[in-house]
């Protein structure tokens, strides 16, 4: 399948509490050769998904969201590290 604009707004658009997650692809079955490039990685990954944006992972619906400014996922992953330390400490 291509993955047009209008697909991508449509997979993005959907709303994870009406979803059922009996149709969601689990992330844990999804396979990707780390030795390809990101750009042959992403595309493995849209291959092996339903929907890029909104996945399962066992009994947890995921949905992720892409943003083009702001913290990168390492910042909010010190961010989130130091909350914790900062609790028990």
């Amino acid at each position: 399948m291509k993955l047009t604009k209008e697909i991508l707004e449509k997979m993005e658009a959907v709303d994870i509490r009406e979803v059922d997650i009996n149709e969601l692809t689990d992330l844990r079955d999804i396979v990707i050769d780390t030795k390809k490039s990101v750009a042959a990685k992403l595309v493995s990954f849209a291959e092996q998904t339903n929907n890029i944006y909104v996945n399962r992972f066992g009994d947890y619906i995921v949905k992720v969201r892409f943003q083009k400014e702001g913290p990168t996922l390492d910042d909010r992953m010190r961010e989130y590290l130091k909350r914790l330390t900062e609790v028990h400490i």
